[in-house]
């Protein structure tokens, strides 16, 4: 069975059961989650069509709003949003990429996903109703992390769809549906009953899925799709079989058992092999050191590590993965100057007693509300003028943009056995509590795409994976420090100087006992230089003076203790015009 027959099974189950009415398809390109969500929408009878959820809808936008009518009382109507099921067909809603999907959108799936009933009460409209609608999201597997474990659970068919791409000149990605299928979803919709779940078949899935497993909602999961696989396959039971078919779709490890003959026409998931389905299984991942949460108080910030498996295969990645969403309570970002206020992009609407940075939408929407009760004469030639006042103004409410900057400069190749984690820990501690984004310059790293260069990335926070993994990189042979240095300077430069930036206080942390065999060009040609001599060591202070000349940029170096070349260092941190600590002494001495 490939990814498209895969998929399609997903989405008929769901289509056949209520309780299945969450799809998530893993690193799925954005692009297709509307035309798959349009598949649904068809196979389901009298479906209300497919919507696909701004990540940063609102609570007026998802429930009910206020839209303009010709001829209206007042010239406004209330109209029912995507998520206000009263009355209508089940419909189905998309979300993209659920690891970016806001509050209001993430409480409405928590709330009304496989829900046996939802209450409405806003604006004057009060509501109830069974919730029927599907939903089908995306979301890359490496940033599951991010996603919150409640809404993540109440997604029970999770399928692979990175291979999911669409057939050139073919406009409909998995192709017609299966009249067998159609027939038994108008069965299930029109009253008929699911085929019951026998005995044998539930002693199979608590095989499937142990006790030890995370809540029972997976449990139900796994009988639901061998259910919904037994009414596709035209069956009257759901036996072991369908409960192997069901584990090998969701990519789960099936008990070993003698595999039954298949009906023709049933989908056969079990005919491939899962992938990662050890992950239920208590299978060995390979792990990182990752650092406990940071603490910030008076005292020195201490950062010990524990290991934690890199993502896993299986359709429960978040079992085997650290949180990467910021911990509560937080200390707010420092102030920032008045101008730089409106630098982020709209995520909402908040009320406000100025005129300042209005949205305009938001207020004349507010307004809408109210127009009949201020005004209830003068609305019948339906010209009247919006009556506004200081309640209805709303104003934009944009994303934060953290002001502070860490730049790491690691040398993996002064660090030898040292444990560089309490002398880091100050600056990660800051970059935590200021949500300072975090760019990680690695030099002389073991598995580097050149040996003679080295790598940058810019990170939004500290809980980016990214970072763990570089500060447990195995150290290579040559350190190419200059180009280091040049990138965290054109790095630095670009953040504090260049069209919007937003960052007053940036901090460049240099890791290194100075000893620099590669010189720039060597770096910058990838060709291996031949009489090296004292090039590389010049080409860093040369790069290091550039990065001084800088504003709102402190530096501080570290080195490991005592080594040979120790003027190196000073030297180095004198072209900074930056600290120069030792590692064993920096907990303490660095504010």
């Amino acid at each position: 069975m490939d990814v498209r027959e895969r998929v399609a099974t997903a989405l008929a189950c769901a289509a056949v059961d209520r309780g299945l009415s969450g799809v998530l398809l893993f690193d799925l390109d954005p692009a297709l989650a509307a035309p798959l969500g349009a598949w649904l929408a068809a196979l389901l009878p009298d479906s209300a069509g497919s919507t696909v959820l701004s990540a940063e809808a609102l609570d007026d936008d998802l429930w009910v709003t206020v839209r303009p009518a010709a001829g209206a009382v007042g010239g406004f109507r209330p109209a029912p949003g995507p998520l206000y099921a009263a009355g209508r067909a089940p419909a189905v809603l998309v979300a993209p990429d659920l690891s970016r999907l806001g509050l209001a959108p993430s409480r409405a799936a928590i709330t009304t996903l496989t829900a046996d009933v939802a209450h409405l009460e806003r604006d004057g409209q009060q509501a109830v109703w069974a919730p029927a609608d599907r939903w089908v999201a995306g979301c890359p597997k490496h940033l599951v992390s991010r996603v919150s474990r409640h809404l993540l659970d109440r997604f029970a068919l999770r399928i692979d769809g990175a291979a999911l791409v669409p057939t050139p000149g073919q406009s409909d990605i998995l192709g017609d549906v299966p009249v067998p299928w159609r027939q038994a979803v108008h069965s299930v919709h029109a009253g008929g009953p699911l085929p019951p779940l026998s005995a044998a078949a539930a002693d199979c899935v608590v095989t499937v899925l142990p006790s030890a497993a995370a809540g029972t909602r997976r449990d139900l999961s796994l009988a639901r799709t061998a259910r919904a696989l037994a009414l596709l396959a035209g069956e009257g039971a759901t036996s072991p079989h369908h409960v192997d078919r069901a584990a090998s779709l969701l990519g789960l490890r099936s008990p070993s058992r003698p595999r039954q003959p298949v009906s023709p026409g049933v989908p056969t998931p079990d005919s491939i092999s899962a992938p990662g389905g050890e992950a239920a299984h208590g299978a060995s991942w390979p792990t990182a050191r990752v650092p406990h949460q940071v603490q910030a108080g008076d005292g020195a910030a201490e950062l010990p590590a524990h290991d934690v498996p890199q993502v896993p295969e299986g359709p429960y990645p978040e079992d085997s993965l650290a949180d990467e969403r910021e911990a509560s309570p937080l200390r707010p970002p420092a102030f920032r100057p008045r101008d730089k206020t409106l630098r982020g992009h709209p995520v909402g609407t908040a009320t406000t007693t100025t005129t300042r940075d209005l949205s305009l939408t938001a207020t004349a929407q507010e307004a809408a509300k109210y127009q009949t009760l201020r005004c209830p004469g003068h609305h019948a030639d339906g010209s009247h003028p919006l009556h506004l006042t200081a309640a209805d103004l709303r104003v934009h409410r944009r994303a934060t943009e953290s002001s502070g900057l860490l730049v790491l400069v690691l040398d993996h190749t002064s660090r030898r056995e040292l444990d560089w984690y309490p002398a880091l820990s100050p600056y990660l501690s800051w970059a935590y509590t200021s949500r300072a984004r975090v760019a990680v310059v690695e030099v002389g790293a073991l598995d580097a795409p050149s040996e003679l260069a080295a790598s940058v990335f810019l990170s939004r926070s500290l809980l980016d994976r990214r970072v763990v993994q570089a500060l447990n990189r195995p150290a290579g042979r040559a350190t190419p420090l200059a180009h280091g240095l040049q990138l965290a300077g054109l790095l630095l430069r670009h953040e504090t100087q260049h069209g919007g930036a937003v960052v007053d206080e940036a901090v460049l942390l240099v890791f290194t006992d100075g000893r620099a065999n590669v010189p720039l060009e060597a770096s910058r040609s990838l060709n291996t230089p031949a009489g090296v001599g004292d090039r590389g060591v010049r080409d860093a202070i040369e790069q290091a003076e550039r990065i001084a000349r800088l504003k709102r940029v402190r530096s501080v170096v570290l080195h490991p203790g005592p080594r040979a070349y120790a003027h190196l260092l000073t030297e180095l941190a004198e072209s900074l015009d930056g600290e120069l600590l030792r590692a064993d002494r920096a907990a303490t001495d660095a504010g």
